[in-house]
């Protein structure tokens, strides 16, 4: 059906676009990994703003539909999570060692578990509960093969002596030992096999120092789902409670497992353009014949990546369609077809659930030769997000 060469809509007052995230998908998700591992706790990992879900109302969802436990990269969201109220168990493991800004203090004060791999970070945390006349509870980190945080093997017996002798004084508590995998997301790999006896034989110089660690834990999503093996004390699940893939070979779907989150955005403009018609800067796309453009105003300020352009990978009027040219800074434009029913204001979804029909984040990020945890952690601060239950 042809319509009018040029439709528009009033721009005042409306969303650009909308992030919508599906708090019942991620309790679903949470139940079914706390089903599947037989490890006693459960870690949901709510680093980055929950990998763009919204840290609160993700960590209240995950801990009411069975987690037990809250992680956190930066010492700022543990204590924004406690200042929410939230008085779970919270590991956080990034920060910088000299208590700049008093926050090892306040973690401390807020019974926040902290993490760390070296006897520097040992004497700043021991030194800051000495001087509040509290405990500060650790867990000592193995660097495994990752060569990022954590004591190195080599490393390690110094760093249980010390810690030990921390304890004893009073000043800690080691309540874990931990490690992350280098090959996390290739679970079959031969190497994850070497660094989980590694990590034992760490555990086992642990317990020659002196230390009791109630909490052993190596495990993130991919190895929940492939290696039940490595489920120890407790496993830590982040991607997989979004219902993202941890690893290539792992289908979210294939485990009961669905996405939480979706993007969608009006489409704000129509019109149709002859052939040869170039489109986008630098006329990188080129019409071959008559087409219909649809412009969907998100770019690369709100995180739709550049590398996009050319894959059909947007859903408009139930079917995807490509992005044509190069995406701007607000806006970008889909190739509706030599003939189209779409109208302005008519919904676009970037990315969703596939069992509706729509692309997925990771889908997104096979696009551009990523992941989809790059996608949904690039999306801006400015999109509306709105929280639902159900789809």
């Amino acid at each position: 059906m042809r319509q009018n060469a040029l439709q528009a809509v009033d721009a005042s007052g409306f969303t650009t676009g909308t992030v919508s995230v599906d708090l019942e998908a991620i309790a679903h998700n949470v139940a079914v990994l706390r089903e599947r591992s037989r490890a006693p706790h459960l870690m949901a990992v709510v680093k980055g703003n929950a990998y763009g879900h919204g840290l609160l109302e993700t960590a209240r969802t995950a801990l009411a539909a069975g987690a037990d436990w809250l992680g956190t990269a930066q010492l700022s969201e543990a204590l924004a999570l406690r200042r929410s109220g939230i008085t779970a168990p919270i590991l956080a493991w990034l920060y910088l060692a000299t208590n700049a800004g008093g926050a090892v203090a306040e973690a401390v004060e807020h019974d926040i578990d902290i993490s760390l791999g070296s006897p520097a970070q040992l004497d700043v945390v021991a030194g800051t509960a000495r001087a509040l006349g509290r405990t500060a509870f650790i867990h000592l980190e193995l660097d495994s093969g990752l060569s990022r945080g954590g004591a190195r093997h080599e490393d390690w017996p110094a760093l249980v002596t010390a810690a030990r002798a921390a304890e004893l004084a009073g000043h800690v508590g080691v309540r874990g030992v931990w490690t992350h995998l280098a090959w996390a997301d290739v679970p079959a790999h031969p190497a994850n096999t070497a660094a989980v006896a590694g990590f034992e034989q760490a555990v086992r110089e642990a317990h020659d120092a002196g230390l009791a660690p109630t909490l052993r834990h190596v495990s993130s999503s991919a190895n929940i789902l492939a290696r039940p093996e490595f489920h120890f004390d407790m496993v830590r699940a982040g991607l997989a409670i979004y219902g993202l893939s941890p690893a290539e070979h792992i289908d979210p779907a294939d485990h009961g497992l669905r996405p939480a989150l979706s993007v969608t955005a009006p489409v704000v403009l129509v019109k149709h353009v002859p052939a040869g018609t170039g489109v986008s800067y630098e006329h990188r796309a080129i019409t071959h014949e008559s087409r219909y453009l649809g412009l969907i105003p998100l770019g690369y300020a709100d995180g739709i990546p550049k590398g996009i352009s050319g894959s059909r990978i947007v859903m408009v009027g139930g079917r995807r369609v490509p992005v044509i040219g190069k995406v701007c800074m607000d806006q970008f434009m889909v190739d509706l077809g030599h003939e189209t029913s779409v109208r302005v204001g008519d919904p676009a979804v970037l990315f969703g659930d596939p069992a509706a029909g729509a692309a997925s984040a990771d889908d997104w990020g096979s696009a551009i030769n990523s992941h989809g945890d790059e996608i949904i952690n690039r999306i801006a601060p400015r999109l509306q997000r709105v929280y639902t239950r159900g789809r």
